[in-house]
């Protein structure tokens, strides 16, 4: 049985790289034969978030690499593996062609993409757009998608089979020491240049939080663009997969603060995982995937409101015993419910089922 495995991005990419790489070690050790051609590479992300645009000229190469893929590679498969959609802004004439073809496909979602097409502001792409993602799921041999939002909207698009897989972590990653060295108080928030945006929406609640405490927030991956309409006591750390779980053992809490938007309700609150597979207590928006992550008053608070931010992270900088032990029934969430360990096995029988080869 051969793969061939369609990422939207590098390792560098957060979504690909949860969402197809870290399954790759059990796809090999399943005995599946694979590839893997990600649609943008590193050398096109470490531009984008470098320039905080993409480059034409390389996207235009990194396309004619898909297509390429698909037309003539895809032929030596048994079965392929696509995150999100072949090519973005672009109608489904790829993916019709593998229906064409014979050639099945699952398709994978760790957003609400669909929304970029019908709330964008040109007319002429919702209309041209609007159903596409409906469409792909709908040609699709399988639909996976990481949120109860996500799922709800493939089985609007009669997709033909659908699980759920959450975002994971593969929990032996994810040691810390039991003591935290530092006096401060620190509020953790871990993304992309894309959702640093978020912050900025609970920044005057930051701003009082850190000037009324003795606290500062770690913000990892921030966009620096961004960087002079911070407000509060701050440290931006540059994002490096080698020592992402290190800066956030280095939190008491870590955040979530999302805007009440179609996108948004499709998000799979993965940061949250990484904080509570930590043991660190949570402070979310009450958004979408959110509320299934977050247990209440138990492992961490879902806040209604920008005021509800400040009310909870106040609680948990003046009762640290509750603190710790919210951790705790945190990283039990994880252990039970969002680990790759969980999840490789039911990932790779997919594969196996799919591809033809049981």
């Amino acid at each position: 049985m051969r793969v061939l495995f369609l990422p939207k991005y590098d390792r560098l990419g957060a979504s690909s790289r949860y969402r197809t790489y870290q399954y790759l070690t059990f796809v090999k050790k399943a005995g599946i034969d694979f590839d893997i051609k990600p649609l943008f590479n590193e050398e096109y992300l470490v531009y984008k978030y470098k320039h905080g645009k993409e480059n034409k000229f390389l996207t235009l190469k990194r396309v004619l690499k898909r297509i390429k893929a698909v037309l003539i590679d895809s032929w030596k498969y048994d079965l392929l593996v696509i995150e999100k959609e072949l090519i973005p802004y672009f109608p489904p004439i790829l993916e019709y062609y593998l229906k064409l073809i014979g050639k099945p496909y699952i398709v994978d979602y760790d957003d609400a993409v669909w929304h970029n097409y019908d709330n964008y502001s040109k007319k002429f792409v919702r209309l041209l757009l609007k159903n596409k993602i409906k469409t792909v799921m709908k040609l699709a041999s399988f639909v996976i998608g990481g949120s109860e939002y996500i799922i709800e909207y493939a089985k609007n698009a009669e997709s033909k089979r659908i699980e759920k897989i959450p975002t994971v972590i593969d929990l032996r990653k994810y040691l810390c020491n039991d003591k935290k060295k530092g006096e401060k108080f620190i509020i953790g928030w871990i993304g992309s240049p894309s959702t640093s945006r978020y912050v900025l929406t609970i920044n005057e609640i930051l701003t009082e939080f850190t000037q009324q405490y003795e606290a500062v927030v770690h913000l990892v991956g921030f966009d620096k663009n961004l960087e002079n309409q911070l407000k509060f006591n701050y440290k931006i750390i540059d994002w490096d997969e080698h020592t992402e779980i290190q800066e956030i053992c280095k939190f008491d809490v870590g955040i979530m603060p999302l805007i009440d938007g179609p996108f948004e309700r499709g998000k799979c609150g993965f940061k949250l995982i990484q904080y509570m597979g930590c043991k660190k207590p949570v402070v979310a928006s009450d958004i979408g995937e959110n509320n299934i992550i977050v247990k209440h008053e138990k492992n961490g608070f879902l806040a209604n409101s920008k005021e509800d931010f400040y009310t909870y992270l106040e609680y948990l900088f003046l009762n640290k015993d509750v603190s710790e032990k919210m951790g705790v029934i945190g990283y039990k969430v994880v252990d039970e419910c969002y680990s790759l360990e969980k999840t490789s096995e039911l990932y790779v029988k997919l594969l196996r089922e799919i591809g033809g080869k049981l």
